[in-house]
């Protein structure tokens, strides 16, 4: 099963429980998404790369973003495309450039560029986008909440590129659930995923579908921080 079709099947089974919550220790923000919200965002943002930029399979997508419930949105995008999610990738080798205010000097050096806004609930931030630079906050608003590949991507289609190497999307679950297992998470278990975790991307998506149940993605953390965010959300001590 590919990361998209497990969302679709999240969103039929169970579309109100929470699938992803941002929390973030060092501004206070808390964004809790549903498998349905998430889901629409996901779709609004498939939309945009595809009928848009014009992404098709294979197209890889640099992503210049943070740890970030938007970072997640933009790899379920990819996942629902056949693009590949490409963190910190050179944008001069990739197709469409995805950054937030922070990276903007990384614009002009591929064929398309998108300035991703970090404001609570994915608001537009002020100043616009610079030129030739499409603004995510807007421009997804024109797309519908629901996205329906023109082909399903394979599960052999590659989904993650790193430096450590490339992950189908299969290959993608496969990660997640090992994941999980490695850190004794249990189906049905809320957990926590903590920065800088290099696998933070690919468990907060597959591995909360994998799991049925929810990621608590936490940046800003410190140690006295932990306990109070683990009670807070419901995170047994171990997750």
């Amino acid at each position: 099963m590919t990361p998209y079709a497990a969302l679709l099947a999240r969103i039929k089974a169970d579309p109100a429980s929470p699938l992803l919550t941002y929390r973030d220790l060092g501004s206070g923000e808390r964004m809790e998404l549903s498998a349905a919200s998430l889901g629409n965002a996901i779709a609004k943002t498939a939309g945009l790369l595809r009928d848009e930029l014009d992404a098709q399979p294979g197209d890889v997508v640099g992503v210049h973003l943070p740890l970030h419930w938007q970072r997640i949105v933009w790899l379920g995008a990819c996942a629902a495309t056949g693009t590949v999610f490409a963190p910190s990738s050179p944008p001069e080798e990739c197709d469409i450039c995805v950054f937030d205010r922070a990276h903007a000097h990384l614009a002009g050096r591929a064929t398309e560029d998108v300035i991703v806004s970090l404001a609570p609930f994915g608001l537009p931030e002020t100043g616009g986008a610079p030129a030739g630079v499409t603004e995510a906050a807007v421009a997804m608003r024109a797309h519908p909440d629901i996205f329906v590949p023109h082909t399903p991507p394979a599960e052999t289609l590659t989904l993650v590129r790193t430096e450590d190497g490339e992950m189908s999307q299969s290959e993608v679950m496969h990660a997640a659930g090992q994941a999980l297992t490695h850190r004794g998470i249990a189906a049905g278990q809320r957990f926590a995923i903590f920065e800088p975790d290099p696998l933070a991307d690919i468990v907060a998506l597959a591995g909360a579908l994998m799991a049925e149940s929810g990621a608590v993605l936490v940046t800003g953390s410190s140690s006295e921080g932990v306990d109070r965010i683990l009670a807070e959300e419901g995170v047994p001590p171990t997750a």
